[in-house]
């Protein structure tokens, strides 16, 4: 009986000691470790000893699983213990002393969750304090997504996603160990350990500690962030706009310059080869300066700032900004000495055409050709230097261009002289027919003037100015495609004008003609709605107008 007893109380303590020894398994194995603890680095780490994630969901199932398996071990034991000491839990008479049983192991669990989750928080401690000269633990890509610049994670106080979540995740999935076995004592007020684990001042000291250091580097990196407010622009404006801008006024205007100028308009001043190149050499100098970046930055010997993406994203926009401006350059070079050497080969095979007497539209066409030489021969003549000065521009920048521009500068100047040559021979050659013509034009000039006199006259006779002139607009749309015909033989003689070198007169009766038929237009379109709303207020009732409504004008 005695011998019986004994060893029914020996497999008790055995239990109980098992039980201590299960809840100890963890409490010198933290739940996280770095990649050293494993004897090797992760490639996502870029070989360092950060904390390891990667695994971070299997590892937590793991030592959930087993936590859960272990307890339900330890229920077992608890059971078997029940069955060893003969407790009835039904008789009250021994009841409170087995509640008492089952509330000291149930402490005994509580203290072995204390030394796990500790186990934990120690961790995080001590690998988080700078006095202890750790290595970094944790690190955030600073990237760049326009319009912002943003951390991954983000450090964000809003962000559900952010670095001081994700601590506090880490955390909380140490705290969740707690809740994995269900609470022994069951007459006690909650079904698990976790409730008594997060009352635990010790714990939310510690707990409270590493979340100030976290909110600490988050400040650093923010002031880190802000060190590059400066460099926003590249990514935030708009490049086809401020080279829009550039091309036109040498500069992007500012506001007051807009607004001095909003009634005027605001004059255009091309950029000089000197200020394409102030605008290469600055962001010239940028990127040198971006490149001296360092984009590692710890901070608190435990948090480490990756800004390597962000360096490699503003390099490139740099490079952009630069490029943009040497290839209009390129650009314009090419395209001025192609557009060049096709106007002279298309133009000096005309001017070799002869011109007979009669043939007048050859004539005109030989004409049209010495009028664009005359036209383009100031801005021609003053093309090539600039155009050398581009190329030595741009050669400094080591952008070399195809040997056939060289090619083309070489000789376009000489092809261009010759061209002059030919205008001034073909323009003598041309002359005793361009007498005849202008002699023609001057005589066709002569007698549209007796037309517009006699026009102008009958345009007042049938043109509505009476207020009551029936069909008024059936007469505005007569005299205007009238109008339209006497404007478009204008036209033909303005241009037949030009060609020829004749002096255009100016034709003030077709224009006052066009003149009045827009005002009549107008005037009448008054006179319809005046009269649409007289007639529409004389079937209305007056209690029925609307005072408001009947205002025509304001």
């Amino acid at each position: 009986m005695v011998f019986d007893l004994e060893q029914r109380l020996q497999k008790s303590k055995n239990n109980i000691l098992e039980i201590q020894s299960i809840m100890a398994t963890w409490s010198k194995s933290p739940l996280y470790e770095r990649a050293s603890a494993r004897g090797t680095t992760e490639k996502q780490t870029g070989g360092d000893n950060l904390l390891i994630l990667s695994d971070l969901d299997e590892r937590l199932n793991k030592r959930y699983r087993e936590i859960r398996e272990a307890g339900e071990r330890i229920h077992n034991l608890v059971e078997e213990n029940r069955q060893y000491l003969q407790v009835n839990a039904n008789d009250s008479s021994i009841s409170e002393y087995w509640k008492a049983y089952i509330e000291y192991i149930d402490e005994m669990i509580t203290d072995g969750f204390y030394a796990i989750i500790q186990c934990d928080l120690d961790f995080f401690r001590q690998e988080t304090d700078r006095k202890a000269n750790p290595e970094a633990l944790f690190q955030v890509l600073l990237e760049v997504h326009p319009p912002e610049m943003i951390f991954t994670p983000s450090i964000e106080s809003n962000a559900p996603d952010g670095f001081a979540d994700f601590i506090d995740g880490l955390i909380a999935n140490s705290y969740k160990q707690s809740s994995l076995i269900p609470r022994l004592a069951k007459h006690l007020p909650h079904a698990n350990y976790q409730p008594d684990i997060q009352e635990m001042n010790s714990l939310t000291e510690i707990r409270h500690e590493i979340n100030e250091r976290v909110q600490h580097v988050i400040s650093k990196a923010h002031e880190y962030q802000r060190s590059f407010d400066r460099y926003a622009y590249l990514w935030t404006d708009d490049r086809k706009e401020f080279m829009r801008q550039f091309l036109l006024y040498g500069h992007v205007l500012t506001p007051e310059e807009i607004q001095q100028h909003a009634l005027t308009g605001i004059p255009e001043n091309p950029p000089t080869t000197a200020q394409f190149r102030e605008q290469i050499d600055t962001y010239e100098a940028i990127y040198d300066e971006v490149e001296k970046i360092d984009p590692i930055q710890i901070y608190d010997k435990w948090f480490r700032i990756d800004a390597r993406p962000f360096k490699q994203t503003l390099l490139n926009t740099v490079k952009k900004w630069s490029f943009m401006f040497k290839q209009w350059l390129i650009e314009h070079v090419t395209t001025s000495l192609n557009e060049l050497q096709e106007f002279i080969q298309k133009t000096d095979t005309q001017l070799k055409r002869p011109v007979k007497e009669g043939d007048y539209n050859l004539l005109v066409e030989i004409m049209a050709h010495l009028a664009a030489i005359k036209q383009r021969e100031q801005a021609t003549d003053a093309l090539f230097t600039p155009l050398k000065e581009t190329i030595e521009l741009l050669k400094s920048y080591n952008q070399d261009l195809p040997e056939e521009v060289h090619q083309q500068l070489e000789v376009l100047p000489e092809k261009w002289l010759n061209l002059k040559r030919n205008y001034v021979a073909v323009r003598q050659n041309v002359a005793p027919l361009q007498a005849q013509e202008n002699a023609k034009i001057r005589q066709r000039l002569a007698e549209f003037d007796t037309i517009q006199a006699h026009f102008r006259e009958r345009f007042k006779n049938e043109a509505p100015y009476a207020y009551d002139s029936p069909d008024a607009y059936r007469k505005l749309d007569r005299v205007n495609r009238d109008l339209i015909k006497q404007e478009n033989e204008l036209e033909k003689l303005m241009k037949s004008s030009a060609l020829f070198e004749v002096t255009f007169p100016d034709f003030k009766l077709m224009k006052q003609c066009r003149k009045d038929v827009k005002l009549l237009k107008q005037l009448w379109d008054y006179i319809s709605l005046v009269r649409y709303s007289m007639n529409d207020w004389k079937s209305t009732r007056w209690r029925e107008i609307n005072v408001e409504q009947s205002k025509l004008f304001d």
